[in-house]
């Protein structure tokens, strides 16, 4: 359930993504439903699919569209535009009916992990973040037809943009088989060999396919569900592997926070009526670059390039206004613009 997912969403927020968690139907695991004597390899996907789009392709569910993934996450974006006007969250959506799925990093964890990977197969998408997921049918010792064979689907995503974490010990999951089946099936492994983070540290490498051998209670859930994580010093243990599956991606435009600079001191946000003349601002975020220009009240000032996560500028002439009453944006050289941050 997305509740049980908190810590992983929270770290993603942290990055500087608009992160959320959404709860769909997803009672009966597809590889029960697919898997025993069952020999249809399309069987997986056309399950899947069911969920994400609420398309009656299975008798072995029963999704109708307004349940199903892409319509309860275009419900969930119009409720977040409308009620956090100044976060931007209408980037994620084309029109009210369709997702801009070329800005979202689907993720998710088991049965959640796959719908993550047949949402990038039939969607551009940033990237796929999947956490001990397959779809592998034992009665023909194959991996299903939607991994298999990207070309039965739209194939939409590129092979790079796929990403894999799972434990070796996993109560579920075969990890010989997936790494070894399931992870090449997706093209993982012309990225790197699979690394083990109990051994090494960020960026591993580079590489797309990622494993733990590490003690914990539930083998399947520690690597990334609330209820099963291990803490060392109040940390999960495996928060800098979120983060690598994450960060490593190309950070999508986005603010964070605003500083207000004195003397190069940082300084609260001076009174009402306070002359701006003394002030810089500094603008936390995601996705900057030597181009990004930032916008005070829709107008671009002169920007100093810190990082890809810094700006700093020099306040327009003036004086403060009203709390909230001035607004914080930044624009790309290809006039991409950031959420609205309000001052």
């Amino acid at each position: 359930m997305a509740f049980n997912y908190q810590q992983v969403n929270n770290t993603a927020a942290d990055l500087g993504f608009h992160a959320v968690n959404l709860t769909y139907p997803n009672d009966d695991a597809v590889n029960d439903l697919c898997g025993g004597t069952n020999t249809n390899l399309d069987c997986y996907g056309n399950v899947r699919l069911e969920t994400k789009d609420g398309v009656d392709r299975s008798n072995l569910v029963s999704v109708n569209r307004a349940n199903s993934i892409e319509n309860r996450l275009i419900k969930l974006l119009i409720h977040l535009r409308n009620t956090a006007p100044t976060q931007d969250w209408g980037q994620f959506l084309l029109n009210d009916n369709s997702i801009n799925w070329s800005k979202i990093v689907t993720s998710g964890h088991s049965q959640g992990g796959g719908h993550a990977g047949i949402v990038g197969r039939y969607h551009p998408v940033v990237r796929v973040v999947m956490f001990a997921a397959m779809d592998f049918n034992a009665a023909t010792n194959s991996v299903a037809n939607w991994i298999k064979l990207p070309n039965s689907t739209p194939n939409a995503t590129a092979p790079d943009k796929f990403f894999g974490f799972s434990h070796q010990r996993d109560e579920r999951v075969n990890y010989t088989l997936l790494s070894n089946r399931v992870w090449t099936a997706f093209g993982m492994n012309n990225f790197g060999a699979v690394m083990n983070v109990d051994q090494t540290n960020p960026p591993y490498n580079n590489t797309h396919s990622l494993t733990s051998n590490a003690e914990c209670e539930n083998f399947h859930g520690c690597i990334v569900a609330d209820a099963r994580l291990v803490f060392q010093n109040g940390v999960p243990v495996y928060k800098p592997v979120w983060e690598y599956l994450l960060s490593n991606t190309t950070a999508p435009l986005a603010l964070a926070s605003i500083q207000f600079l004195r003397n190069g001191q940082t300084v609260n946000r001076p009174a009402v009526g306070t002359t701006t003349k003394s002030y810089r601002i500094s603008v936390q975020g995601n996705g900057f670059d030597a181009q990004t220009r930032i916008l005070v009240n829709g107008a671009e000032i002169e920007t100093e390039f810190v990082s890809a996560s810094l700006l700093r500028a020099k306040l327009p002439a003036g004086k403060f206004g009203g709390i909230g009453l001035s607004t914080v944006q930044v624009r790309t050289q290809n006039n991409q613009v950031s959420n609205l941050l309000a001052f």
